[in-house]
């Protein structure tokens, strides 16, 4: 990879008694055991039962300190595999392993590694190699056995007090469950989108945090000759009083076809607004989104939205969609400590899918979702997690996403040192 060996070049030149300080004093690592179980059942279409997979992943990451003076530079190490435990063609693929798109068969085990050069100057700093960008416009999902990654060169840069400016340029992508990297391209879920692909991204943005309680952030973003996109978000948690908080979460994108088009007409202004109400150890929060324009949110491959409304196996990103969502968290602090309970109820309206059956359709989901994690003793930071979703739609059954009956299953442990 070219942008590796640009990375451990100048690297390698710098004296050794210069790695010898803050390079290795400052490093850091951790190893992640990660435990996946995903069942999807669907619960009309006859021709395939659903998704399974069962399978166990690690993930290595071994972070340098930066070497000495104003100048600091340093590399950073991500190392995955995964292991299939049960993973049967008879399935559509999970996302959880490497399966051949033609016969469904998984990939016993997978290894892949990558390479994060990094530069510091105060407050700025410059990676490229492997990198994870997690910002509206890309970020890569961590939400499979092993996270995606992109290759590519970000900018952060926090030296303006309260503000925090990024930039990138990415070229290729490595999915959650793939080990090669390859053209990034557009989701074409439900027939939305001719699927093209793309050799470049770029993106710049910004995030003011007029106080810890409140940040506004602004972004922009080019998907080379398929789309260019914008987007606005606003958080505020706004104490009531000792026992109680209001919570205000605003997302808003606005997408346009770019340069070639090559995946048609692109255009959708997609709104979300998000208002929650915290008491003692209870939250409610009602959210909506609204698609507006002539096409769906368009986004790319492999990932999903930076939304709160995050709908597991839908998206809710059809043309014209409407979305209304009720969720209720609950911790149990003061019970058991470490555990949390979550439940949503989240329904589409109007959509706009003419070839899947008409103008207007609905979808909805109802999802469920418990987490332990232990506070104290030897496996203190051991995960257990469950999740389980029913999804309906009245849909054409050729629709990528099915009324389904689904549960995954985690169990999470990261050792540190």
């Amino acid at each position: 990879m070219n942008i590796i060996k640009g990375v451990l070049l100048p690297l390698c030149l710098i004296n050794s008694t210069v790695f010898a300080s803050d390079f290795f004093k400052d490093a850091n690592g951790s190893l992640t055991a990660r435990n996946y179980y995903l069942d999807r059942e669907f619960t009309d279409f006859k021709a395939i039962p659903g998704a399974k997979d069962w399978a166990q992943g690690f993930i290595l990451n071994l972070n340098s300190g930066y070497t000495e003076g104003p100048v600091g530079f340093g590399l950073d190490i991500i190392a995955m595999s995964s292991i299939k435990l049960h993973g049967s063609d008879k399935y559509l693929s999970t996302g959880l392993l490497p399966t051949d798109p033609i016969t469904r068969q998984r990939t016993k085990t997978a290894s892949e590694i990558g390479a994060t050069g990094k530069i510091k100057y105060q407050k700025s700093e410059l990676k490229f190699g492997t990198v994870q960008p997690w910002n509206p416009i890309v970020f890569s999902s961590p939400t499979r056995l092993l996270p995606q990654t992109y290759r590519g060169v970000l900018f952060d840069s926090k030296d303006i007090e309260k503000f925090d400016f990024i930039a990138g340029y990415i070229d290729q992508v490595n999915h959650r469950d793939s080990t090669n990297y390859e053209d990034m391209a557009i989701v074409g879920a439900n027939g939305r989108f001719k699927v093209s692909k793309t050799d470049s991204l770029s993106y710049i943005g910004t995030k003011y945090s007029y106080s810890p309680a409140t940040q506004v952030g602004l972004y922009h973003g080019i998907i080379r000759d398929i789309y260019h996109q914008s987007a606005f978000t606003f958080k505020n948690n706004y104490k009531v009083a000792e026992d109680t908080k209001l919570l205000t979460d605003l997302r808003f994108w606005h997408s346009k076809d770019d340069g070639k088009s090559t995946s048609g007409r692109i255009d959708n202004t997609l709104l979300t607004g998000n208002l929650g109400v915290g008491y003692k150890n209870h939250t409610l929060t009602f959210s909506t989104m609204q698609n507006i324009g002539d096409t769906a949110h368009p986004y790319l491959t492999g990932g999903e939205v930076l939304l709160f409304i995050d709908g597991w196996s839908v998206d809710f990103l059809n043309p014209k969609e409407k979305v209304y969502g009720l969720r209720y968290d609950y911790d149990f602090k003061d019970y058991l400590p470490g555990l949390r309970f979550m439940t949503r109820y989240t329904k589409g309206i109007d959509i706009n899918l003419p070839h899947l059956g008409g103008n207007n359709l609905k979808e909805d989901s109802l999802d469920f979702d418990i987490q332990y994690i232990l506070q104290t003793g030897q496996l203190k930071g051991l995960s257990l997690r469950a999740r389980h979703m029913i999804s309906d739609n009245n849909f054409h059954q050729s629709a990528s996403f099915k009324p389904a009956k689904e549960t995954r299953i985690n169990i999470d442990y990261t050792w540190k040192f």
